[in-house]
Formats: structure tokens, sequence, C-alpha cells
């Protein structure tokens, strides 16, 4: 396995501006809209309210009973207030509009009158379009063999990644031109004319440690936490980092020899990252696509966990020493029985098995790794991969 590791990175403490201070008192002056339908959880931004019914408009009036003189017609009671549902003009009152669903986004902008365009998504709780399937068969702990995972207890913390946060983390709201990451659809891609890959569905599902008794017979979620994930794209590229068509341009094919670099957040692309809020079942959801990988490293997809607040802290690694937020952070892996036939069937995954450091990208089995593999199934054209990870939210 190459020894280079995205851990081994230097990282500066330099302080990038984050703008989600500069949201915060925005809550009270805009309703907001969200990505993704309503649910018992909400979404980021939570749903755009329906448009309040249009007031009747009397613009010549009804004519009053026994001709009464309504030349201009009694104006309608003032309709309620809604930011998206316009009032009666008068005439009768608009009828309420449906509340927004899920909780007030930060950053969301206001529908236009009669329910228009939809805000801008802000955080909120996760759920959206997706729902989880059953977790019976969802190791909580080790499970680098998924027909035989080891027996660990169920109230000791998931083992982290040797590699740990790694240079390619990017916080919410990280730079002043930056764009949300509270969202439930990540896909995306580097190369906007290469092939997409394989649609996944990633659903991860926080375990409380100081809850959950040791045999794993009692499993208590931790809803309310931030679930921030990120990945490469299917050709292996990375979102956010170095110039396209720069000196520190990523190659996923050549050897990575730390260029770009943690400090090289030169773009605002975001594709194959986001962040979802943990729902009443522990869980976070997210839709992708099955991640490629670049030469360097196995194929994996990192996970960073805070309580909901976190801020941007600049090119930092998290901890509790520079974040009291900071929960977790690891990444997790595939069984190459599951990733390889994938990687070997559809492009643009395909023609890269050609290369020389493909087969050792995908076995999985880094020094110092967390054994944590997902516990993935095809359906249809889709990946569907779920994880349990066992954390202390304290």
């Amino acid at each position: 396995m190459a020894t280079k590791r995205e851990s081994k990175l230097a990282a500066t403490t330099a302080r990038a501006v984050s703008r989600r201070q500069m949201l915060e008192g925005l809550g009270a002056l805009a309703a907001v809209t969200a990505c993704g339908s309503n649910t018992e959880s909400g979404t980021p931004g939570g749903s755009a309210g329906a448009p309040g019914v249009a007031g009747a408009a009397n613009v010549a009036g009804a004519p009053g009973a026994a001709g009464a003189a309504n030349i201009a017609g009694a104006p309608g009671t003032a309709g309620a207030a809604n930011v998206a549902g316009a009032p009666g003009a008068a005439g009768a009152p608009g009828a309420a509009g449906a509340p927004a669903g899920g909780a007030p986004g930060t950053a969301g902008a206001p529908g236009a009158a009669g329910g228009g365009s939809a805000g801008a998504a802000g955080a909120g709780s996760t759920g959206g379009m997706l729902t989880s399937p059953p977790w019976t068969n969802v190791p909580v702990q080790d499970s680098t063999n998924s027909t035989a995972p080891k027996a660990l207890q169920c109230n000791v913390v998931t083992k982290t990644d040797a590699a740990g946060q790694g240079p390619f983390f990017i916080h919410e709201l990280e730079k002043m031109d930056d764009i949300s990451l509270y969202r439930q659809d990540i896909r995306g891609q580097y190369n906007p004319t290469a092939e997409k890959g394989v649609d996944m569905e990633l659903h991860v599902r926080l375990i409380d440690k100081t809850k959950s008794d040791a045999a794993c017979m009692m499993l208590v979620p931790v809803p309310d936490i931030e679930v921030y994930i990120w990945h490469t794209d299917a050709q292996g590229f990375y979102s956010g980092f170095g110039m396209h068509g720069g000196a520190d341009e990523q190659k996923p094919d050549a050897a990575y020899n730390g260029t770009p670099g943690s400090n090289n957040l030169e773009n605002t692309d975001r594709f194959c990252r986001g962040i979802q809020v943990t729902n009443s079942d522990g869980v976070a959801s997210f839709l992708s696509y099955f991640p490629g990988w670049y030469n360097g490293r196995d194929l994996h997809i990192h996970i960073v966990c805070f309580k909901k607040g976190s801020m941007s802290h600049g090119r930092v690694n998290y901890a509790k020493s520079n974040e009291k937020a900071w929960i977790f952070t690891t990444q997790f892996y595939f069984d190459p029985s599951f990733s390889k036939p994938i990687h070997e069937s559809v492009e643009p995954y395909k023609r890269r098995t050609t290369l020389a450091a493909y087969a050792d990208a995908m076995k999985a089995d880094e020094s110092g790794n967390s054994g944590r593999h997902c516990t993935a199934t095809k359906s249809g054209d889709k990946v569907i991969a779920q994880i349990q990870m066992i954390v202390d939210p304290t």
C-alpha cells in the first residue's frame, strides 16, 4: 500500500472567516424553504410553505346587496401576512399559507409572493426524500469481514482511522463566497462531461455509547448531531481543492504527493460532500455517487460529527481542544467483493481499473484503518449503504 496518507500533511492554524455568525440573526427576518420533502424530522431549511390562497380580487368589488354603492367594493379584511402567500388584494383575505416544514433555515431567503422561488437551504434537521432500510443486520462495531463481524461491546466508541481527518475537510460556510453544505443530495463531479457513476444512498446511524449496553441488546440512537460526509467523485476527485487547470490541480491517477494540500481551498465546488442532522432514530441520510479512488489511498469515505452549532475555525484538524462541539472523526470502507464488481463494470470507474494502483486501492487494508466497512447492497442501479457508529455525544 502506498504510504502517502492525507493525515501526514501538516495542518496550519490560519483562520478562515465563517459566515455562520453573520447569518444567525437573519432567521427572524426570513422564511425559509428546503431541499427535499417535508418529513417528521424536517429538512434543511424546511420545505416551502404552501402559498396562501390568493384573496379574491375585488377590483370592482362584489356588488353590494340591494344596490349598495360599492364603487370600488368594500375592501376585504387584510389577508394575514404570509411570506409564502400573498394577502388578498382589497377583497376576501388570503388564507394563511401552510407553515414551512422542518426547522427554519438560518440563511433561507423568503419565497416570493404567492409561493415563488424557494430560498436557499439553511441549517435544519435531516429527513428529506430518503428512508433508511432496517438496521437489523448492520454491525455496530468492527465489520472488516461482513459475514462474521468481530463481537465487540456496544458501549465502546467506534475505532477511529489512523488517517484521521485528512486535508480535504470543509466546514460549513468556511469561505466568504461559500455555499451551504446542508443538503441531502450531494451528487456532482469534477468533470461535468464525464460519466456520473452509480447512485448511492448512504445512511449513517449514530449510537450513544453512554446509554447503550455492552451486549448490543439495547442501542440508544443520538439525535440532533451534525454529520459531515465527504468522498471523491467516481473519477477520484475531491471537491473544493486545487485550481482547475492550475499547477495544483488534482491528478488522481498519479501517486498523491501532497498537492493540492489542505490550504489549497481555491474553489467552491462542493460535490460529494454535505451535512445532515441525525433524526430521532440517530440517522443521517445522503444521496451521492459510489466513490472512486485516488492513487495513494484505498477507496474510503470520511465522516466528522459535531454537536449542532459548530463553527469553522479555519484549516485545522478538529478536536475538543479547538471545537467543543466536536464529537467524532473517522473513515470507513467497503468490502472489496462489493466495490470491485462496480468498478469493473461501470464507467467512469472501469477505465481506471487498468491503472497499476487500482488493485491496491480496492483492498481496504490500510495500516491502522478503522476496520469499519459499510453494509452495502445493490438495488437495481443504485447502491444502498448503511453504517452504524458508536459515539460519545457528551
